[in-house]
């Protein structure tokens, strides 16, 4: 039985209600811009999916110079023909259980297939019990269509590596690419402005984006599908469209009926494709920074670029000037590469968001701990921030630093309260750390700081210059909470201690003491450095 990934609902998004659906390729596109956003049942699943999307509505809509973007952003909804036009050229590419099934591998031996758990990331599968689930390789669970279908997708980007089934006796099978970054999606009002803002000038004649090359197209549109043998030579990708839908693994699902519907009960996944190219020269919806270097002439940046991941406790808006930033030459950071299109196309006075997903992995790779979803304002006034300026990047470091630098002086009030009950503690239950009650409550504040930043920003293009009181209010007020949020984690911190002895009040009384004296100190320090910025910018203004 066919099921055609255009027409059958399984892509997840919420209407305009709010109400979450699933709906076809097709409809994705011409429902776009009555639809809000995609929201799968996993941020890895979300994140997979825009992909797929972005890279179709590539091969539809190009749009293959800022004119044409420009028209696709001021209709009403996107034109029907474009997609009805590739519907007749690749109708047949889109089942999922076709002779030239979907994102598969129909040259794989079916006597190799397992469990179609295996497409679940975080379903434990053999002897790799885990947290999340129970299963085991004597399951013979069920998937319904349109869920396997998400999850098809979702391992291409994010399977974890390590052993796989081999096709013949190659095991090895690298971290499916997304693994190695957060997946960065500048979020606008519906559907269609998110594709929209998500898509550079697409011209592969031209080598746009760079590094496309004619050539390029997503895996479904090849005139054969792959090999089962692994590439274990490595290639680089075609073109943008071909990253969006790397092939990291080779895979065939197997169709079961139950009650009427299409499902799928069991999975071949073996070993694909591997990158060989550098991520920070292809990848367009990540940020990148460099370690800096000193030599006789100063700092510069110097070795790999290191992606921008997603971390426990601590959130992605500390890498704001990474994620938002413009980079002038020698400089160590590099922006998802989607925002130079956004800020130089996108309405002066908007406000994006920025949804960044990731996912963890145990130390060795191999299974997926937790997921990450976070939100980051992205006011395209920021976006378009006068690279000559530094002002902004110094202080958006500052509040940055000011943060990390509390978070390690709470750290410390721990260690010193834990070094003075040593011996009375050696046998007690470890607490949870500081760190819970204090990184959790930060982003929504810096949310606020990046949004009137942006409104900052945006009043000095009408003016001409910027205020410098506006424009260091965010910052100061920044100060202020932080200071707040870190009182009122050692508050909660300190409520949940015995308080059973004299020594152990005398333990908590000195490390509290001792922590807000240093915590003054670095407000102070914060204090000198924001005035030291307001100097600067007065000598250059003489």
């Amino acid at each position: 039985m066919a099921f055609d990934l255009l027409d059958e609902h399984w892509v997840p998004v919420v209407g305009e209600d709010r109400n979450p659906e699933e709906v076809g390729l097709a409809e994705a596109f011409t429902r776009a811009h009555e639809l809000r956003w995609v929201e799968g049942e996993a941020p890895v699943v979300t994140a997979a999916v825009y992909r797929l999307l972005l890279a179709l509505a590539h091969r539809v809509y190009g749009p293959d110079s800022g004119k044409s973007w420009h028209a696709l952003w001021d209709a009403p909804c996107f034109p029907d023909g474009p997609l009805l036009e590739y519907r007749s050229r690749f109708f047949d590419r889109f089942d999922l259980f076709g002779a030239r099934p979907f994102l598969q591998c129909p040259g794989l031996p079916r006597e190799k297939m397992g469990s179609a758990a295996q497409l679940v990331l975080n379903r434990s599968v053999g002897n790799n019990a885990t947290l999340f689930d129970q299963t085991t390789a004597g399951d013979r669970p069920e998937l319904d269509a349109a869920v396997a279908a998400r999850w098809l997708v979702t391992v291409h980007a994010f399977d974890p590596g390590g052993l796989k089934t081999p096709y013949r006796s190659d095991k090895s099978s690298e971290r499916a690419l997304c693994n190695f970054f957060g997946t960065v999606v500048v979020e606008g009002a519906t559907l269609k402005d998110t594709l929209l803002l998500n898509m550079p000038v697409y011209a592969p004649g031209r080598g746009k984006p760079n590094p496309t090359r004619p050539d390029d197209c997503p895996q479904w549109e090849l005139d054969t599908p792959p090999s089962p043998e692994p590439d274990k030579e490595r290639r680089p990708p075609r073109g943008w469209t071909d990253l969006l839908t790397w092939p990291s693994r080779r895979i065939l699902l197997q169709e079961s009926r139950h009650n009427g519907r299409s499902t799928v009960n069991g999975v071949v996944i073996t070993p694909g494709t591997r990158l060989r190219t550098e991520l920070a020269d292809a990848e367009l919806m990540a940020a990148f920074r460099q370690r800096m270097t000193k030599t006789k002439h100063g700092l510069f940046p110097a070795g790999p670029k290191y992606p921008v991941v997603l971390e426990e406790l601590r959130g992605v808006w500390r890498h704001c000037r990474e994620l938002l930033l413009p980079a002038p030459p020698a400089n160590p950071r590099q922006r998802p590469r989607v925002l130079d299109h956004v800020a130089e196309y996108a309405p002066d006075d908007e406000v994006y968001s920025l949804r960044v997903f990731g996912q963890q992995l145990d130390p060795k790779g191999g299974a997926v701990q937790t997921w990450f979803q976070e939100t980051v304002p992205a006011p395209v006034a920021l976006l378009r921030v006068n690279d000559t300026d530094d002002r902004v990047e110094q202080l958006l470091g500052y509040a940055v630093g000011l943060a990390d630098d509390i978070g390690a002086a709470l750290q410390w009030l721990e260690r010193l309260y834990d070094e003075a009950l040593a011996a009375e503690r050696a046998h007690a239950r470890r607490r949870s750390t500081l760190s819970q009650w204090y990184w959790p409550e930060l982003p929504a504040p810096f949310g606020t700081v990046l949004r009137d930043l942006g409104v900052v920003l945006q009043n000095a293009q009408t003016a001409g210059s910027v205020s410098q009181a506006a424009l260091f209010a965010p910052f100061e007020w920044w100060k202020e909470t932080v200071r707040r949020v870190a009182n009122a984690a050692v508050r909660t911190w300190a409520w949940q201690l015995p308080r059973e002895s004299g020594r152990q009040l005398l333990a908590l009384a000195d490390a509290e003491s001792r922590f807000q004296s240093r915590l003054g100190g670095l407000c102070r320090d914060y204090d000198i450095d924001l005035d030291r910025c307001r100097d600067e910018d007065e000598d250059n203004g003489d």
